[in-house]
């Protein structure tokens, strides 16, 4: 069976190099249903058209521009694991009615921090010709990347967080795309461990005696299932809708001052003696390749802790946030407080975390990493509950809605054409104002705040209306205002507030009157 299997996969070897072989052919559901048809008819399997038979007795074909194999006895189509050596089933990803929403917020000084937001990976490997159609749905990559020891003032702020975040989730891509049945959690673990690993010698390779380094967290959704992979000290916070959260990995850093001690004692016992400061505080990381060589002391790791969360109804969300904000606002405690109180709305949620640490810490230091990204889940679906009637969708053809509109300085047009003045406002200031606003119209089911703030605040002419037109757009169609507004504008049910939206106009929030 073994030397079959190698027979017939050296036919068709390069698979593993063109992770997008199979991606056009036959579809998957047309094969099924002739397998099944085939299965309950009399007599001999019929061979599917493409298909040639390999080995000698082991009822195997292969179709080499498919690369996937046919079994005759169950008539299931099979690839060849190359890890497990043996076949698998192809998988066809199913597909969950969970809803995701994420958003950040980084302060205008921490240049040294990157993320990558993906909200639809499939997506983006077919534009790299690179299919995951096997991964269940909703398949998306979030990741936080928090830049140490770099030199800003050498043109590029942190040359081992900008090398990973363009590059990461890439890799990690590749890997996806190489096997197309089912993915074991276990399985999942390896490829994220293994991509860090891999990213980081590559780094290092390309960057010799740069002494950048960068912590991450990067999570991988497929389906109701997040894989999360942690390196350095981000913090990696799971929020439950009942208040309570949690760090999922311990950070991979030196106690600091700011860190709790969970013994009172040997925490007094050491206070008189002031402690000698590490030469790194971080245990493991990417780059800082002054400390991973053979006999660097310490001696610093690139290998990631990594967990598999099963989403379940009680879970609300998760965030990602730099070690310096974190211990700033009272760690999960306050990422839990805040969640609560701006979900569904991620943008503010995240947002808020960093006003909150700005507002404690007083001054902000140029090296000091103040940022967010938070993701909130809504419609999980219980792995044990019996299958439920799909919701029924609202498709609106046409929304009428109200706006607050702010304009900043990377606008398309920076006049204010309410008051006659030039914008001279950044991005971060203009977030921060709108902010302020959804925290005054949370408990205004009348919507008199929202109208007295457009009247103040709102730099679009419809603000100049009158009684509860103020900020009215009218009836809206999808295409007028962008993709990112349709997204978020059409979504919304009556009456409900947006959150943050970005145009080439300015920042709106958005409100749905009918």
């Amino acid at each position: 069976m073994a030397s079959q299997a190698a027979e017939a996969l050296q036919a068709g070897r390069h698979w593993e190099d063109k992770p997008n072989a199979g991606f056009s052919g036959t579809p998957l559901w047309k094969l099924k249903a002739q397998a099944q048809q085939q299965a309950g008819a009399a007599g001999p399997l019929k061979v599917p058209e493409g298909f040639k038979k390999v080995g000698d007795g082991n009822g195997m074909y292969y179709n080499d521009k498919r690369q996937v194999y046919w079994n005759s006895t169950t008539g299931l189509t099979m690839i060849y694991d190359a890890v497990m050596q043996k076949y698998a089933q192809l998988y066809d990803g199913l597909s969950s009615e969970m809803r995701i929403a994420v958003g950040s917020c980084f302060h205008e000084k921490a240049i040294q921090v990157r993320q990558v937001i993906v909200k639809d990976l499939r997506g983006f490997g077919q534009a790299l010709r690179m299919s995951i159609e096997h991964l269940d749905r909703p398949c998306a990559l979030y990741a936080l990347y928090e830049g140490h020891r770099g030199k800003p003032g050498a043109g590029v702020a942190n040359s081992c967080a900008e090398y990973c975040a363009k590059n990461l989730h890439q890799k990690l891509l590749s890997k996806l795309a190489a096997f197309r049945g089912y993915w074991e959690d276990a399985r999942l673990e390896v490829a994220m461990r293994e991509s860090f690993e891999e990213l980081d010698a590559e780094f290092l390779e390309k960057h010799p005696g740069l002494p950048d380094g960068c912590c991450a967290s990067v999570a991988l959704v497929t389906g109701t299932r997040v894989v999360v992979a942690s390196l350095g000290d981000v913090a990696s916070v799971v929020i439950h809708r009942n208040g309570e959260a949690e760090e999922l990995v311990k950070a991979h850093a030196v106690p600091g001052e700011d860190d709790d001690d969970d013994d009172d004692e040997d925490e007094a016992e050491e206070a008189p003696a002031a402690r000698e400061a590490p030469p790194i505080k971080w245990t493991r990381s990417f780059g800082d390749s002054d400390f991973k060589k053979k006999d660097s002391s310490p001696r610093l790791l690139a290998t990631p802790d990594v967990k598999v969360l099963q989403l379940v109804p009680s879970h609300l969300g998760i965030a990602f946030v730099c070690r310096a904000l974190y211990n700033a606002i009272g760690r999960s405690t306050a990422v839990s407080t805040v969640s609560k109180r701006c979900a569904p709305r991620t943008r503010m949620a995240a947002g808020a975390l960093v006003d909150a640490a700005v507002q404690w810490l007083g001054q902000v230091g140029g090296d000091l990493g103040l940022g967010s990204v938070v993701v909130f889940f809504d419609r999980i679906e219980s792995p044990d509950a019996p299958p439920q009637k799909k919701a029924k969708k609202e498709d609106p053809t046409q929304v009428r809605l109200r706006h607050i509109l702010l304009k900043h300085k990377e606008c398309k047009s920076t006049i204010d054409k309410v008051r006659n003045k030039q914008v001279k406002r950044t991005r971060g200031e203009a977030e921060r104002l709108l902010r302020a606003v959804l925290e005054e119209c949370q408990n205004d089911p009348n919507q008199k705040i929202f109208t007295q703030r457009c009247k103040d605040l709102s730099e679009c002419q419809t603000c100049l209306k009158a009684g509860e037109l103020v900020g009215d757009l009218s009836w809206v169609k999808p295409g007028k205002y962008g993709q990112n507004f349709d997204d978020i504008a059409f979504a919304l049910s009556v009456g409900q507030l947006s959150d943050l939206v970005d145009t080439d106009q300015g920042i709106h929030v958005i409100l749905r009157s009918a």
